[in-house]
């Protein structure tokens, strides 16, 4: 009985708490949130790209198509390529510092 007790307890504590979690903890259950703050941080770190002129090729077009997707009411998959594109960029800026140190070793 005190087992059956503490579980509902415990339980009743995680369902009382989840309402107070922002979107910061939202478990990508497909609301505009997550979306939000993915596709920004792409756009931002891909604008620092093509200021670089380090930007791939098809990180725009993931981009948009992520956009359109959102549009469309399918915000997992708009999220996912959003990610996608996100991880991308982040590979790019990788790439962007190790092409400053590229050249000829002798």
């Amino acid at each position: 009985m005190k087992k059956v007790l503490l579980t509902i307890l415990i339980l009743f504590a995680l369902i009382v708490q989840a309402d107070f979690l922002d979107d910061s903890y939202n478990w990508n259950n497909g609301s505009s949130g997550s979306f939000k703050s993915v596709i920004k941080a792409a756009e931002t770190d891909y604008k620092v790209n093509l200021a670089a002129n380090m930007a791939w090729r098809d990180t725009e077009k993931m981009i948009k198509k992520a956009k359109r997707l959102y549009k469309a009411g399918k915000n997992a998959a708009a999220i996912s390529l959003a990610n996608k594109a996100h991880k991308q960029i982040i590979n790019a800026i990788a790439q962007t510092e190790l092409a400053k140190t590229a050249g000829p070793r002798f």
